[in-house]
């Protein structure tokens, strides 16, 4: 008597776990130029979530080279990658200090230099 509820349970649970597998998809890191023109934007302004900057400079972006670049450029803001020291923690909600959100500002120009050099793409 028991053996019916159980064996439907695990069976309808089966079927779920093999759907979900089926026809979920892996979650992804894939932003575009315009977020992260717009993280660096909020940086800059000091309104950016730790969060939302830690997983930037801290995935790797492989859909877009310019990106990976910018991100690679904010590495090495971050940890001191390139001779200079580390940059500082900001006050009063900023990320960074003057001097970073300077380089940061530069980053950001850099940015915005190659969107606009870059072809438009549409696909019909």
């Amino acid at each position: 008597m028991e053996l019916l509820p159980v064996f439907l349970i695990t069976l309808l649970f089966s079927l779920g776990l093999v759907l979900a597998l089926t026809f979920g998809k892996a979650p992804t890191y894939r932003p575009s130029r315009d977020q992260i023109v717009a993280l660096l934007e909020s940086v800059l302004a000091g309104t950016a979530r730790q969060s939302h900057w830690d997983l930037f400079i801290g995935m790797p972006i492989q859909h877009d080279e310019a990106l990976e670049a910018v991100r690679v450029q904010c590495v090495i803001l971050h940890e001191g990658l390139d001779g200079s020291n580390p940059a500082q923690e900001g006050l009063d909600g900023y990320i960074y200090d003057r001097a970073g959100r300077e380089r940061i500002a530069s980053i950001l120009q850099n940015l915005r230099d190659v969107i606009e050099k870059s072809p438009v793409i549409r696909e019909f």
